[in-house]
């Protein structure tokens, strides 16, 4: 930045004028917070780590530094709010504001204390979770009562916090917590976790600890005696987990505090599981054990069936154990109240299928990741009924599904047996199975399915066989399934045509979802197929997928589409405008492969949501004309679409647009105005856009700016490209597009409110823009002197100015910074004074200026006594202000006499990007020819010979 911008902004920075006069770029950046509404919550993105839950909106997300100045970006009637902070101190009063607040999530590595009343104001505030470290426990100071106001909480996660600095009265005032989740908080005992709970929690009905440390459960009280357990309140606690943790030790009675205790889940890594019941914990409706002991040593059932017994458990889940057998004479103790079994990620020494005929109260029965090969238990049960209502045998090794497989369960409703390897349904796979609703076959390698692999299944209403390779779907394979509601069937590499109306014969009334997996392609013939009593969601994948036919119900009943593949066609043509009442549409396809016409797209006029992914508008599709008729749309994605360009036209008739959308990966052009006919338009979300480096974009700063409504999200990430190179947008607009009219009504301005308000600015601010009014005055009244004098000397101008020559003092005053000073005193003064012919006078400032007098006086008396002036220039040149001084006065002296005594040497390679800063200068190297230091030793003698003739010429230089 040159002197006189340099010196007129300390002025402004004196007086607060800064803000006021580049508000148009600070504000941007200084934007930390969005708010959106909840129906724009899947499609926005997320700007910081959070999980927001449904039906809390409007949704808030802040990136801060500060949280009394960004969070006063938030609006006060936001419900949800989620933080990323960089503060090391969440301060008293931070939200208090915010009085609507129900859930507020914070993520804070470097904070290291919470002062006392953070979160007072905060009413209505239901959900807080405070994340303080991602990696271990931090130490943080919390101030009490630091949640004093929070009466109304219900639930708190603390994570990543050193429990050992946590006062005893920190949760004095959580009148109203029902669940409380301590995760990474380095305790070894649950004992020191209790000790600081309150007598006033009395709500408290679920507790959970995860990976923090506990080794051991004690009743040995609190250290010291200082405070007692809350045994009131540990009595109400319904549910305790406890995992991640290496639990070696539960002592006698150790859990006999939570007398009401429904739910106990344990990360188990002692030898003993008798010690479980002996802890005193009574009747337990649900156990779930997981741990590295129970692998390593081989589980005895039996001792798991006492413990079944002794705790009258209704779930019992085992997670990482080796089982040495689980048979029915294991299984025999486990009594009749245990309704649900789940054995995942372990090891079955030896299973007899016939084990469940001793629980035949079983409900549910999950086991999945044990590699189970077969799951014969309807055949090892000799005709025993079984009351299972769910039957989990995903992640195993299952082949085949067999005849009659599972005919001894009648009340079976859901079928998991997804991520298998089966390849055959055989006949009659599921017979008996009349009250079945949900059935996974997915991710299997299922080839064929037959007309009668689902005959009996009537009752079905979710049916999964995506991800198989199938190769044949014979003729009324559904023809049964008059209750399905979802469906999702693929891939169907080797199936060419695939007509609905014969899959079905009647289209299922209460679908609500039809997935396809074509893979590579296939035609799909829709036929008479019928409509759903609603509308329902329709999902095709695969690379060319083509509609042969036309069925008005059908397509009219489509809401949602989500396209996946290269080619949609129907008689050649794009076949989304045929789905005429859609109101969602999700396009992903392949711009490198087919070029389509999406223009049909604005005939779809009931459409509120488009989302389109990797497509190519560049060659057959008009953008101008694509988006027209969509006066409900609400919702605008555009992912890597081959745009060029957006332009008012484009949108003019997205009336109700709210969210827009963009990233692009080749330059995309948005022209002035384009948002002016989004009355709507709340958020714009630039994922990435690399924008050319012009000022003619200076117009969407200047918008997002004066927009209140409007909020521009991560604009200081975006980028501009210039000669080749990409640099940040914010930033280079700001040094390339300060205009001269710009720079002069802005230093008038600064200079007048200067005078007003300041009569006595300190020589060390005043002194620069002086010395810069004094010269440009004085170069003013010299020029019209100057015209009047060269009129009457113009027949003489040749003699007068030999003459003139012949007077000057110095051959040349040479301009440089003084860490050039080596280069100017070894290789520039001895070439010129000692060596060669002519030899030359030079003017050098450190050994010619008069001793005593003014520097600024010295300058000028040197440049007027000088026939030429030769600037060194280096970057370090560039920054001087007693470099900047006399290039100005040398520029003056060109001006003003008009003629060409100003010699540029640049002694380092300096791009136009780093001289666009510089006006004065860029200007010069534009219209004048200049010279460039040699890294080849053997050019510098014409180096050395060239400036010596340029400097010595009579008439003009370079």
């Amino acid at each position: 930045m040159d002197m006189y911008r340099r010196a007129s902004m300390r002025l402004l920075l004196c007086l607060l004028l800064l803000l006021s006069i580049f508000s148009d770029v600070t504000a941007l950046i200084s934007k930390q917070c969005i708010t959106f509404e909840e129906h724009l919550l899947s499609d926005i993105g997320r700007t910081v780590p959070c999980t927001h839950l449904p039906e809390l909106g409007p949704y808030g997300e802040c990136n801060i530094n500060d949280f009394q100045t960004d969070l006063s970006e938030v609006q006060q009637e936001i419900r949800s709010l989620c933080i990323f902070t960089h503060a090391k101190v969440i301060p008293a009063n931070a939200f208090s504001r915010l009085t609507t607040l129900q859930f507020l999530y914070i993520t804070g590595h470097q904070v290291r204390r919470v002062h006392s009343g953070a979160f007072s104001g905060l009413l209505n505030l239901k959900y807080l979770h405070v994340y303080f470290n991602d990696s271990g426990c931090s130490s943080v100071i919390m101030d009490t009562p630091v949640f004093a106001g929070l009466d109304h909480v219900e639930q708190l996660s603390l994570e990543g916090l050193r429990w050992s600095g946590v006062p005893n009265t920190t949760f004095d005032h959580l009148v109203g917590l029902v669940r409380l989740v301590l995760d990474t908080i380095c305790v070894q005992e649950l004992g020191e976790v209790l000790c600081r709970f309150s007598n006033d929690t009395f709500h408290l009905k679920h507790l959970t600890l995860k990976n923090s440390g506990i080794t051991s459960i004690r009743s040995t009280g609190c250290p010291s005696r200082s405070k007692a357990w809350p045994l009131t309140v540990l009595a109400e606690v319904q549910t305790l987990e406890i995992t991640g943790d290496p639990i070696r030790i539960i002592a006698t009675n150790s859990l006999a505090v939570f007398r009401n205790l429904s739910s106990l889940t344990l990360s188990f890594y002692g030898v003993w599981l008798g010690s479980i019941w002996e802890s005193g914990i009574r009747k337990v409706s649900k156990l779930e054990l997981s741990g590295i002991t129970l692998n390593e040593y081989h589980t005895n059932f039996k001792d798991l069936c006492h413990l079944v017994s002794q705790l009258r458990l209704q779930s019992l889940e085992l997670t990482h154990v080796t089982l040495d057998t689980l048979s029915k004479e294991d299984i025999d103790n486990c009594g009749t109240e245990l309704k649900k079994l789940s054995v995942c990620n372990s090891k079955i020494q030896h299973l007899d299928p016939r084990f469940w005929t001793s629980i035949a109260g079983l409900q549910i029965l999950n086991m999945a990741h044990i590699e189970l090969t077969t799951a014969p238990f309807c055949f090892a049960g000799n005709g025993t009924m079984w009351n299972l209502t769910t039957l989990g045998l995903w992640h195993n090794r299952l082949t085949v599904v067999k005849t009659n497989q599972f005919i001894c369960m009648p009340l079976l409703e859901q079928l998991l047996l997804n991520d298998n390897w089966i390849k055959i349904l055989e006949p009659a796979a599921f017979t008996g199975l009349f009250h079945l609703k949900v059935l996974k076959l997915n991710s299997n390698r299922i080839k064929v399915l037959a007309v009668n692999d689902f005959d009996s299944l009537r009752a079905l209403e979710i049916l999964l066989i995506d991800n198989n390779v199938i190769e044949n779907i014979e003729h009324g394979v559904f023809r049964n399934q008059d209750e399905l509601r979802e469906l999702t069937l693929g891939r169907l590499e080797y199936v060419y045509t695939l007509h609905l109306s014969v899959l079905f014969y009647g289209f299922p009334e209460k679908m609500q979802r039809l997935c396809i997996d074509a893979h590579y392609g296939t035609n799909i013939y829709i036929g008479s197929i019928g409509q759903p009593n609603s509308s329902f969601i329709l999902e095709l994948n695969g690379d060319i997928l083509i509609i042969s036919d036309y069925s008005s119900p059908f397509f009219e009943s489509v809401r949602e589409l989500k396209l996946n593949g290269s080619l949609f066609l129907f008689k050649l043509y794009f076949f989304v405008p045929y789905f005429s009442n859609l109101e969602s549409l999700e396009v992903l396809g392949n711009p490198e492969k087919v070029y389509i016409n999406y223009n049909g797209i604005s005939k779809l006029r009931y459409l509120k949501r488009l989302k389109l992914i990797n497509l190519n508008f560049s060659n057959h599709t008009n953008p101008d004309i694509t988006f027209w008729n969509l006066k409900l749309l609400r919702i605008l994605v555009l992912y890597n679409c081959r745009l060029s360009f957006l332009t008012k036209r484009m949108f003019r008739d997205l009336q109700s647009l709210e969210l827009l959308r963009l990233h692009s990966v080749s330059p995309l052009i948005l022209h002035d105005g384009m948002f002016d006919v989004l009355p709507a338009l709340r958020e714009v979300v630039l994922d990435r856009v690399d924008f050319r480096c012009d000022c003619e974009n200076g117009w969407l700063l200047e918008w997002a700016e004066s927009s209140r409504q409007v909020q521009v999200i991560y604009m200081q990430h975006q980028q501009c490209i210039l000669q080749y190179e990409k640099w940040n947008f914010l930033a280079t607009m700001e040094k390339l597009c300060q205009t001269g009219m710009q720079y002069l009504c802005y230093l008038g301005t600064a200079s007048t409110i200067t005078l007003l308000v300041s009569a006595s600015v300190s020589y060390r601010f005043a002194y620069w823009p002086c010395v810069v009014l004094f010269f440009r005055l004085r170069g003013y009244v010299e020029r019209k002197i100057g015209r009047r004098i060269r009129k009457r000397r113009r027949p003489r101008q040749e003699e007068d100015y030999l003459e003139e020559e012949a007077e000057m003092k110095y051959d040349a005053f040479v301009s440089f910074s003084s860490h050039d000073e080596a280069w100017v005193f070894g290789e520039l003064a001895p070439r010129l004074e000692e060596q060669g012919q002519p030899r030359l006078r030079l003017c050098l400032h450190n050994r010619d200026f008069e001793v005593g007098k003014g520097i600024v006086d010295n300058i000028a008396e040197s440049i007027y006594s000088s026939r030429r002036t030769v600037c060194v220039l280096t970057r370090r040149y560039l920054r001087s202000d007693w470099c900047g001084l006399e290039m100005r006065m040398a520029t003056h002296r060109l001006l003003e006499e008009q003629k060409h005594r100003l010699i540029l040497i640049f002694l380092e390679h300096i791009s136009p990007f780093e001289l666009s800063a510089f006006h004065r200068l860029s200007k010069l190297v534009k219209s004048h020819t200049y010279l460039d230091w040699p890294q080849d030793e053997s050019e510098r003698i014409h180096f050395w010979e060239r400036l010596r003739r340029n400097i010595a010429a009579e008439g003009r230089d370079i």
